[in-house]
């Protein structure tokens, strides 16, 4: 990795400073052709998409495509497109200073629920029994990793009755969801657990959303706030993402399309918050932002947050989130049992894709909205989507985006 100390200024400032290709020795020819790829592809073509390539510090390609079938009209530098699942990554950026700040109270190895409501980080689940004896044992590192055991679907468009789990009370709210004390006809619930913590792996938004609450009820801030205080604020990123804190998320269809002109973050869990399927009613445990999606930027401020995670959480003479924390959070978690995922602690790992470096990680999110980071190659790739396609095409569409990017720059893959 090439490091000149260059930190870009705020967008206000200008910006990103421009590379020419030729002159920082890439193959100006591959990666065009790499961004006409993306950019003639249905995914961009159908809703719109962004598409922003930083090489050592400078930004050497940048596309946005609007959509013939809808998205951002038209959609431009300026347009903020909630960067879905890839806000895992964000907080989990945050987790990791939170983990510094409060390391005398809490560790990856802390219980998340505990025994008891006296030593548990979350004491709001304790308003009623445990919905699950192995709840119990779910620690931080579980929730992080998706290893906790929780069930997957997200009913964001809540598609059948609510129901309170048996023998179950309490608001039809986000918090409780995620608590398992509520559910939806016919949709997996997060009452039970699909296996013991440690012991298997599954992708889910609610351990995550937990987490969130444990870092409101030590910090005492809502998670939002902190993350920009702490992190996003230091990078230059606009104040609105720490403000502009909105609680409805308008979902039309199964895209789950969300952008706007202003940066934010999805407020959740009490009044007025559909996050999750709630009803809008208020709720005890009140306020806190959405951390498993709704995180809205634009791609040139996506590509702001994948240099910070290139640097290892170092801006300018500041380190503002622990090297060890982004090493350990982007490289593979090994479960209780042996096994590993390609996941860390809410990164993506690509370390067995063809024609791409080992060291490579990335965020990942629901509509294609992925941040590439190759160390090795001073490279940030931040691509923004609202189109989502069937499991295999969207795979092969983003890995062979970064194999075209990558195989660009003479030497690598």
């Amino acid at each position: 990795m090439v490091d000149d100390g260059y930190y870009p200024p705020p967008e206000r400032d200008g910006g990103w400073r421009i590379g020419d290709p030729r002159a920082l020795g890439l193959d100006a020819g591959r990666l065009r052709e790499a961004v006409e790829y993306h950019d003639r592809s249905v995914f961009s073509r159908t809703h719109g998409g962004a598409l922003v390539v930083v090489y050592r510090g400078r930004m050497v390609a940048e596309s946005y495509v609007t959509g013939v079938e809808g998205g951002p009209q038209p959609w431009t530098r300026a347009t903020c497109n909630d960067v879905k699942s890839s806000t895992k990554s964000v907080f989990g950026t945050a987790v990791g200073a939170f983990l510094e700040e409060y390391k005398d109270q809490v560790s990856l190895e802390t219980p998340l629920t505990g025994a008891s409501r006296e030593d548990s980080l979350i004491p709001q689940i304790w308003g009623q029994p445990l919905t699950d004896e192995r709840k119990r044992l779910i620690r931080v590192k579980h929730v992080l990793s998706m290893t906790s055991g929780h069930e997957t679907r997200e009913p964001w468009l809540a598609p059948s009755r609510r129901v309170h789990s048996p023998g179950y009370t309490g608001a039809y709210q986000m918090y409780e969801y995620c608590f398992g004390w509520w559910r939806f006809e016919g949709v997996p619930a997060q009452h039970t657990l699909l296996f013991e913590p440690g012991r298997g792996f599954n992708y889910s938004n609610y351990g995550m959303e937990m987490m969130a609450l444990a870092m409101r009820n030590l910090s005492g801030e809502e998670v939002g706030p902190y993350v920009y205080d702490r992190v996003l604020g230091p990078i230059e990123m606009p104040v609105g993402v720490r403000d502009n804190q909105y609680r409805v998320m308008r979902y039309s269809d199964e895209r789950e399309l969300n952008f706007s002109d202003e940066p934010g973050w999805g407020r959740g869990g009490s009044a007025g918050c559909n996050a999750y399927g709630a009803d809008g009613s208020p709720s005890p445990c009140g306020y806190n932002s959405v951390v498993g999606s709704t995180f809205r930027c634009t791609a040139r401020d996506f590509a702001r947050l994948g240099y910070l995670w290139l640097r290892r959480g170092r801006w300018g003479d500041e380190q503002l989130v622990p090297e060890g924390w982004l090493r350990k959070a982007t490289a593979r978690f090994v479960q209780d049992k042996g096994d590993s995922m390609n996941y860390g602690y809410t990164f993506w790992v690509a370390d067995e894709w063809e024609g791409v470096p080992r060291d490579t990680f990335m965020s990942r999110g629901h509509n294609l909205n992925y941040c590439y980071v190759v160390p090795s190659l001073d490279l940030v790739v931040a691509r923004q989507g609202n189109e989502n396609g069937s499991g295999e095409e969207r795979a092969h569409f983003m890995k062979t985006l970064i194999q075209r990017i990558v195989a660009a720059i003479p030497g690598a893959g």
